[in-house]
């Protein structure tokens, strides 16, 4: 029988605390503790991150682009605040936002059928194509 973390820590105490309810209140109070701990650490990268990624538009909106599949014009964040801390480019998170919008601003309604279409599969499978090389280009040029 497998028993859970708090299962196992109980056990371990029980050679020390033979009384249950102290052991259950230390458990309690751990739990507490640990929730809280991880509930603050997710507050303060989110507004860490948030912050630095929204400071990235402050020196001007995305300025790389696709100008068909096989020309892509493309410069490195001119804000690197958000690519330091978190490794992945304002302007590739900011595209990966506007194609899974795009979406819904084309159809204005968010259970359209149209999205299962042929058509609207293959502007999909191309789109998908195009800004997955323009992230790349992107990306490179971080690396020179």
């Amino acid at each position: 029988m497998d028993l859970n973390n708090d299962q196992q820590i109980s056990l371990l105490l029980s050679k020390f605390i033979p009384i249950d309810a102290i052991r259950y209140k230390i458990i309690y109070f751990k739990n507490e503790i640990e929730k809280k701990e991880a509930l603050d650490y997710h507050i303060e990268r989110w507004e860490t991150i948030s912050s630095k990624y929204f400071r990235s538009f402050e020196k001007g909106l995305n300025y790389s682009y696709a100008v068909d599949s096989k020309f892509y014009i493309t410069e490195k964040d001119r804000c690197l605040e958000f690519y330091n801390e978190t490794g992945i480019s304002s302007q590739v998170r900011d595209l990966l936002l506007d194609i899974l919008n795009c979406y819904m601003e084309i159809f204005h309604e968010p259970y359209s059928d149209n999205i299962l279409s042929c058509t609207m599969y293959e502007w999909r499978e191309e789109d998908d194509k195009i800004y997955s090389n323009l992230a790349n280009e992107i990306m490179k040029k971080f690396k020179e």
